[in-house]
C-alpha cells in the first residue's frame, strides 16, 4: 500500500513548497493538479527524484463553467478542444512518469445537464474513447472519478462508475472512490469498494467534512475493511480541503490554509494505523 496525496488542496503554495513538505512528513507520493501551462513537468520531475516522492499520477484539470474543458459539453467544438486538452494533460503525465490521470467525466461543477436524458453521458464517452489510443500509447490510466450529485451531473456513485468503465470497455479506463463523496452518495461505504474491485485504481479519501480522516464523521472501520476485503493494495489518495467556503476553490486564505498541513500530518498517522504500516521516511 502506498500513500499520496493531492497538490491542488495547498491552494496557492508554490509547488516547490509542497513536494517538500508532502516528502518530508513521510508520504510515498503526491498527486498534481494537470494544469499543463502552469507547470516545469521536467523541473518536477527532477525534484520528485531528489526529494524520493513520486508523481504517482496528475489531478486532471477541468473547471465550470469553462466549456472547453468540459467532456460532456453539448457543443461539438468544444468537446474536441476539451479531448485534446486531456491529450496534452496524459502527455504531461508521461512526462513526470506517472501512472494516471483523474478523468472528470463532466465538468467539476456543471451540476445541471447540458442535453435530454442520457446525452451528457453519450457526449462524455465518445470523449473518453477519444483517448485511449494515447492512453494505450503512453501507459497512462484513464481513472474515472464519481463526484457528488452538488459538483457533477453525471457519475455520482460506484454503481455510475462501474456502468462507465464497463461501457468504456477499455483496459486503460478504471475508476476511483472518494470517501467524501462516497459519504454523500453511497448507501454502503463498505460494499462499494468490494463492488468496484476490479475497476479500481487508486482510492481518495477526506473525512465527511473534507477535513482529516478522524474529524468527520465517516466510520472508517467500515472503510478500511471493505478496502481490504476488496484485495485493493495500491495508493491511497489523501484529498482534504481547509474550511471555508468555496468547495471548488482550495484556497482559503491564509489562516485557513494553515490547517491543511496539520490534515496531511492527522490523515497520513491514521492511514498508517488503519492498515499497519509503519513509517519509513
Amino acid at each position: 500500500m502506498k500513500f499520496s496525496i493531492c497538490s491542488w488542496t495547498f491552494g496557492n503554495a508554490s509547488i516547490e513548497k509542497v513536494m517538500k513538505f508532502v516528502a518530508e512528513t513521510g508520504y510515498d507520493a503526491i498527486e498534481i493538479r494537470a494544469a499543463v501551462d502552469h507547470y516545469n513537468w521536467k523541473e518536477l520531475l527532477q525534484l520528485s527524484r531528489d526529494l524520493s516522492l513520486e508523481i504517482e499520477g496528475l489531478t486532471g484539470d477541468t473547471g465550470w463553467p469553462n466549456e472547453e474543458q468540459d467532456l460532456a459539453n453539448r457543443n461539438t467544438l468544444n468537446r474536441s478542444k476539451a479531448v485534446n486538452y486531456f491529450k496534452r494533460q496524459i502527455e504531461a503525465v508521461k512526462q513526470v512518469e506517472g501512472k494516471y490521470l483523474v478523468v472528470c467525466p463532466s465538468a467539476v461543477g456543471k451540476v445541471a445537464p447540458m442535453g435530454n436524458q442520457g446525452e451528457d453521458w453519450k457526449w462524455a464517452m465518445e470523449s473518453i474513447h477519444q483517448l485511449t489510443d494515447l492512453a494505450s500509447e503512453l501507459d497512462v490510466t484513464l481513472v474515472i472519478e464519481p463526484l457528488n450529485r452538488y459538483e457533477s451531473c453525471i457519475v455520482n456513485n460506484a454503481k455510475d462508475a462501474l456502468r462507465f468503465v464497463q461501457e468504456a470497455n477499455h483496459p486503460m479506463v478504471k475508476t476511483l472512490l472518494d470517501t467524501y463523496h462516497m459519504n454523500i452518495e453511497e448507501q454502503d461505504m463498505e460494499t462499494a469498494f468490494e463492488n468496484l474491485k476490479d475497476h479500481l485504481a487508486i482510492i481518495h479519501v477526506a473525512d465527511s467534512n473534507r477535513q482529516a480522516l478522524g474529524r468527520g464523521h465517516i466510520n472508517f472501520e467500515k472503510v478500511v475493511s471493505g478496502i481490504k476485503k476488496s484485495g485493493f493494495s495500491k495508493t491511497v489518495v489523501v484529498e482534504c480541503s481547509a474550511p471555508g467556503v468555496n468547495p471548488f476553490q482550495a484556497d482559503k486564505g491564509p489562516l485557513a490554509m494553515e490547517s491543511i498541513y496539520t490534515y496531511a500530518i492527522e490523515s497520513l498517522a491514521y492511514l498508517k494505523r488503519s492498515f499497519g504500516e509503519v513509517v519509513s521516511k
